[in-house]
């Protein structure tokens, strides 16, 4: 636990009618403008209030700028270098009737270069804090820097009336650090600064040169850093249950207001691979001029309910130890001209996750209505309901993973009107199927850019739960297969299965109604057929143990709607086979019209050296019309198959000019209505029984198509599958009862290195 700091009564004569500020005040204090005005910055909220319009200088308003300023948590004061006169203040409380001022005392100083400027400094306070009633034998002194100049220690323990002498600490004038605040940690009393790059030192004042951290994380943030604080903040663990008190760093950059937290609690000594994270934690006032300082021992957190806060549980962040959502619902505080969503705004006291876990719930989260379901690849609807004009940002968590991160942004600085608004959202083809959390964040839009964690001044957090409709895919979202294929059937000739291979994925889309729309999408990864063959997908399934069939019929495709995509151009055809009672996708007519065969080769990514040629890609996108019941709607392989195309020849066994008549499927699938079964009677390698479910394999088992449950090198052109992959044969005759892990034995010097793999 960090020990608190007792009020300092005893004061000096000379300084008898000031008094020092509150106890460890845990706002921040923030000096600006050549005529020196004193804010106080709550740093939970950004909140900010101006303490002194002006200081006074030996009773008189002091038109001077201060600077470096440092706040002394033994005494309760806080010192600073005045830069007209190059004087060394401190700076107090003096009471005078009902009126408080704010008056700089002038100390004198020696040690010090003539005529330099210090607008860098803090108070480094050393020893443990006394228990009650004990002497305070702590000791504190005032740093300030200057670049060329070095940095001075001015010790500030004892009689301040006496003339104090400033040592210069060894070497640090020839320290290159370019910094405009610094701030000393309050348990282990190194200096840490930041330069306008986000580059963090550290400072031992052990006679070494400062130290490069890390270079943190701050954006688009350069410029001068003007204000830097320590302070104390409650966290929760979400593992164990415990809170402990953690030692964050604060730095506000003057340009932009942006007051960025980085957590320095267990600095390591080896700081290579340090990388502590920094987030903006609020926005504070913009300034030219800006320095800060603060009770480095006094806590940060929410002291009353006028903030509003997220309500997502954990593991979102939703509280302050999380550097939660939360806005300043009336920053000016006369409740007028509010900015909120729905009926009311209220506010919370959410300082730790452990507030969370009692009740997260907030009646006042009545702006958004989800209007229509979420269904992954579709188009979704909410009704937004505002109190008057003003900027809506929101977040959905579209995988689910506990977090809001940037690119969820869904709504991003969209202007609403008062009252209720109509907003369309795209919801991504990958959201994951299930229960998620999205944060809608409403402000007065002045805000460059807002993310889905830090403080706002004005407007209001709302958090929903909605349920996304998703999708499966079938092997997965970023896996594919391999479908590979022999086009010579009834005859098996060469086995080499590199006339088609490709990669291949199938994915659903649902709504609450059932599935509402198919994508299938592959790579093109070898063609070594002299023969041309045609793509397509039948959208059927038929259950292996129960024999079930589900099918979607022609009728029930939103052929309007329907697209393919080859090679991210648009092909502009009927993609449904017309006449067909199954919904069958054309993806390709020819094959063959959609490669380039790399010179000197004489197939497509099948001869040897010929491996380098781009892959094909496609896409065929196939709404329904209706939704169909998950229960009923065939998914995983479905029935990828390959036919012979028109007006091309195609072996002695098509003698009735029907090409598309001939087709070859995987192993035990039955073809489509379009099959010529004459072909079935021809006395060939093939031994289909339909009598018996039996298709497109030969009397010992080997197919005429393979499905490979990943990524495939396939044999070189003539090479037969079994010499490349020599435990195939056993797992085929099985029908994959042994070896079913065949492909991981292969003989890389007779496949394509790298066909699959890229």
């Amino acid at each position: 636990m960090i020990k608190r700091c007792i009020i300092a009564t005893a004061l000096l004569p000379f300084l008898a009618n000031a008094a020092p500020f509150e106890t460890c005040p845990s706002q921040a204090f923030l000096m600006q403008d050549n005529n020196a005005k004193m804010y106080g910055i709550d740093l939970a909220s950004g909140r900010t209030n101006i303490i002194a319009s002006t200081l006074r200088l030996n009773g008189s308003e002091d038109t001077a700028s201060v600077n470096a300023i440092g706040f002394n948590f033994k005494d309760q004061y806080l010192y600073g270098f005045r830069k007209e006169s190059k004087q060394v203040v401190r700076i107090e409380q003096t009471v005078e009737g009902e009126t408080t001022h704010y008056d700089s005392t002038a100390l004198t100083v020696s040690g010090l270069p003539s005529g330099v400027h210090f607008f860098v400094g803090d108070v480094k306070v050393s020893g443990e804090a006394p228990a009650e009633g004990e002497p305070d034998t702590r000791t504190s002194s005032y740093y300030i820097y200057n670049k060329g100049n070095g940095l001075y220690e001015i010790p500030i323990s004892d009689n301040l009336s006496a003339p104090l002498t400033a040592t210069r600490v060894s070497g640090s004038q020839n320290w290159g650090m370019t910094v405009y605040d610094f701030a000393f940690h309050p348990i282990t009393n190194k200096l840490y600064a930041m330069e306008s790059d986000g580059d963090l030192f550290e400072v031992s004042l052990d006679g070494s040169s400062p130290e490069l951290v890390t270079r943190l994380d701050i954006g688009s943030d350069t410029g001068a850093f003007g204000a830097a604080y320590f302070g104390v903040q409650d966290v929760y663990d979400e593992e164990t249950g415990t809170t402990s008190e953690n030692i964050v760093f604060y730095v506000s950059n003057n340009g932009s207001g942006n007051i960025f937290k980085v957590d320095l609690t267990n600095v390591p000594d080896d700081k290579s691979g340090y990388n502590p994270t920094t987030e903006i934690f609020t926005l504070g006032p913009k300034s030219g001029q800006n320095d800060g300082a603060r009770c480095a021992i006094a806590k940060v957190e929410v002291t009353d309910e006028s903030m509003d806060f997220g309500d997502a549980p954990l593991p979102y962040r939703s509280a302050l130890d999380n550097n939660g959502a939360r806005h300043v619902f009336d920053p000016n505080q006369d409740n007028q001209n509010l900015i909120y969503l729905g009926q009311t705004v209220d506010g919370e006291n959410i300082n730790t996750s452990t507030d969370m876990n009692i009740d997260y719930s907030d009646s006042s989260d009545d702006g958004v209505t989800l209007a229509t379901d979420f269904a992954a690849g579709l188009t979704a609807q909410v009704i937004v309901n505002a109190s008057q004009a003003s900027s809506l940002y929101a977040w959905f968590d579209w995988n689910q993973d506990g977090t809001f991160s940037d690119d969820e942004k869904a709504i991003d600085k969209v202007n609403l009107s008062a009252g209720d608004n109509s907003i369309l959202i795209d919801v991504p083809s990958d959201a994951v199927n299930g229960t998620s959390w999205a944060r809608f964040r409403v402000t007065d839009g002045e805000e460059e850019t807002l993310t889905a964690y830090g403080a706002v001044q004005g407007g209001e957090v709302e958090d929903y739960e909605f349920e996304t409709y998703g999708s499966e895919s079938y092997p997965g979202q970023n896996d594919w297969i391999t479908l590979a294929f022999e086009d010579r059937w009834p005859y098996l000739d060469d086995s080499d299965f590199n006339d088609l291979v490709l990669h291949y994925r199938t994915t659903k889309y649902f709504s609450s109604e059932g599935v509402t729309s198919y994508r299938i999408e592959g790579e093109i990864i070898g063609v070594g057929a002299s023969y041309h063959n045609g793509f397509a997908v039948r959208l059927y399934e038929k259950d292996a143990n129960t024999g079930t069939v589900k099918t979607v019929s022609t009728n029930q495709i939103n052929t309007d709607n329907a697209s393919l995509f080859i090679n991210g151009q648009a092909v502009n055809r009927a993609i449904i086979e017309p006449g067909r009672t199954d919904a069958i996708a054309i993806i390709a007519q020819d094959i063959w019209d959609h490669v380039n065969v790399q010179n000197g080769c004489e197939y497509f990514r099948t001869d040897v050296n010929c491996d380098v040629n781009e892959k094909v890609t496609f896409s065929v996108t196939l709404p329904l019309v209706n939704a169909i019941t998950a229960e009923n709607a065939p998914g995983n392989l479905l029935d990828p198959f390959i036919f012979a195309s028109d007006d091309h020849y195609h072996g002695d066994v098509i003698t009735d000019g029907n090409y598309r008549g001939l087709e070859i499927h995987v192993k035990n699938q039955a073809p489509t209505e379009a099959f010529n079964s004459a072909l079935l009677s021809v006395e060939a390698d093939d031994n289909s029984d339909p009598s018996s479910s039996i298709y497109f394999q030969t009397a010992n088992g080997i197919p005429f198509a393979l499905a490979v449950g990943s990524p495939w090198r396939h044999p070189h052109e003539r090479v037969d599958i079994n010499s490349a992959y020599s435990k195939f044969a056993d797992f085929a005759i099985n029908n994959g009862a042994s070896s079913p892990l065949w492909f991981n034995t292969v003989d890389t010097n007779i496949t394509i290195q790298l066909g699959a793999e890229q």
